[in-house]
């Protein structure tokens, strides 16, 4: 069970006539704790009761506390288990096709894939209906999950045609992004995607994998990647750790229209 560092003194809190109310005391002692390495991402916090003892308050503050520390995303409540340091939030941009690994490489933080493995299955139907592919038309399935220190936080099953002209799943894939291999080993270029996000909880096959609790809440991100012809080239399914993605995209005002006229 996590407790406080030994010899850490209590803060001094302050009712609601002082000014500042106690719960609101207690989420910046613990948010400073959590900022200050004192409780490491991934890691419990102690038991509600435990809080209510150390700050000398009642359950329900300490609560209030823990509520607004949870709506900023800062911990997580796990069913059965306890509260948690939410893990590092990892920024998926929405406005950017390209190798998810790069992306977040450029803001500091490092991906590392894991391969699953790969092999030539019959795809679900709607990955079929997707592809443009026939009833018995078979796909190479790329299977990999996505580790950001050391915590798995993207499980990703990727299907790609046989008629690209070439094996992209002969590449590296834990290094190599699977865009790059597409277009160095089948000689084609990925140009445009859709893409679609949907909640999902876990199944108890996604949970082993991410290590999280089943039921807990995810994403699932479903892609359609096609090339400057408009053949579709890969499908892909990744399912995300909620707590732990953060979307990002661009927005812009648009530009105003422009009109002319002509005189006579």
């Amino acid at each position: 069970m996590p407790t406080f560092p030994q010899g850490k003194p209590r803060p001094r809190l302050t009712g609601s006539q002082g000014g500042e109310p106690k719960y609101q005391a207690i989420y910046r002692d613990l948010l400073a704790q959590i900022d200050g390495g004192a409780f490491a991402p991934g890691e419990p916090l102690p038991a509600q009761r435990e809080l209510s003892d150390y700050y000398g308050v009642s359950l329900m503050t300490v609560r209030q506390a823990l509520q607004r520390l949870s709506a900023e995303g800062r911990i997580e409540q796990r069913q059965g288990l306890g509260t948690f340091v939410a893990g590092n939030v990892i920024p998926y941009q929405m406005n950017s096709l390209g190798s998810l690994a790069e992306d977040l490489a450029g803001q500091g933080i490092e991906l590392r894939t894991v391969l699953l493995g790969t092999r030539r299955a019959l795809p679900p139907a709607a990955v079929r209906a997707e592809l443009g592919l026939g009833p018995d038309a078979e796909v190479t399935v790329i299977e990999r999950l996505r580790v950001v220190d050391g915590s798995p936080v993207i499980h990703q099953v990727s299907y790609t045609p046989l008629d690209l002209g070439g094996e992209p799943a002969g590449g590296d894939l834990e290094h190599t992004p699977l865009y790059r291999l597409i277009e160095e080993r089948c000689g084609v270029s990925p140009a445009w995607a859709t893409e679609a996000i949907r909640p999902v909880v876990l199944s108890e096959e996604q949970a082993a994998l991410l290590r999280r609790p089943v039921g807990d809440a995810a994403l699932m991100s479903t892609r359609v990647t096609y090339d400057a012809e408009d053949r579709a080239v890969l499908a892909d399914r990744a399912v995300m750790c909620a707590a732990q993605i953060v979307f990002t995209t661009r927005r812009q005002v648009r530009e105003p229209a422009v009109s002319l006229r002509l005189d006579a």
